[in-house]
């Protein structure tokens, strides 16, 4: 084999290597979380907080945002600070921040 032809096979057996490990790495899913069950306060469906424990010993960020409207409504309106205690497991894909909501199951 020339040097010429060496050189452009190795190169074409990196390049597969390389797409087929991108491919790869892109089929795969996030990974989902749950938290909970919990008490939620909400002060808006992007900023509501899971805290976990009597008292609150783990905290999660939860991003409500891409929840169904019905469950992002209640979230807002009724567990808030002020109002009764909203007790919620949450499941979603972590963030840096804390979780990105998929679901929630209310328990009361």
């Amino acid at each position: 084999m020339t040097g010429f032809r060496r050189m452009r096979t190795c190169g074409a057996l990196a390049i597969a290597t390389l797409l087929g490990a991108t491919a790869s790495r892109a089929q795969a899913p996030s990974p989902t979380t749950t938290a909970g069950p919990g008490r939620i306060i909400c002060r808006s469906a992007a900023s509501c907080v899971l805290g976990v424990g009597i008292p609150p010993s783990i905290r999660y960020e939860i991003d409500a945002s891409t929840l169904p409207d019905v469950d992002r409504q209640r979230l807002v309106k009724q567990c808030t600070a002020a109002a009764a205690a909203c007790v919620a497991t949450v499941t979603g894909t972590e963030t840096k921040r804390g979780i990105k909501a998929t679901a929630i199951k209310f328990h009361n």
